[in-house]
C-alpha cells in the first residue's frame, strides 16, 4: 500500500513539475503581434488570383508526381 502512496505522490509530484516547464517554455516564445500585419509591403492577393495560384500550383504538382512515378516506374 505505501508503495502505491509513494508511486502516485511521486507521478503528481513529475507532473507538476513538468507542468511548470512548459509554462515557462510557452512565456519564453514570441508571439507576432496583430500590428506587425499592418506592416506587409507585399500585396495581398485577391480572391480570383487566389484560385489561379491555387490552379497554378496543383498543375505544378501533379505535373511532378507524374514524372515521379515515371521515374519510378522507369525499367532499369
Amino acid at each position: 500500500m505505501m508503495n502505491v502512496i509513494r508511486t502516485v505522490a511521486f507521478s503528481l509530484g513529475l507532473l507538476a513539475m513538468c507542468t511548470a516547464l512548459a509554462g515557462c517554455a510557452v512565456e519564453a516564445i514570441p508571439y507576432p503581434k496583430l500590428s506587425g500585419v499592418k506592416k506587409i509591403t507585399t500585396r495581398i492577393l485577391s480572391p480570383g488570383e487566389q484560385e489561379e495560384a491555387i490552379r497554378v500550383l496543383t498543375a505544378e504538382q501533379e505535373q511532378h508526381q507524374k514524372n515521379a512515378i515515371r521515374e519510378i516506374e522507369k525499367p532499369e
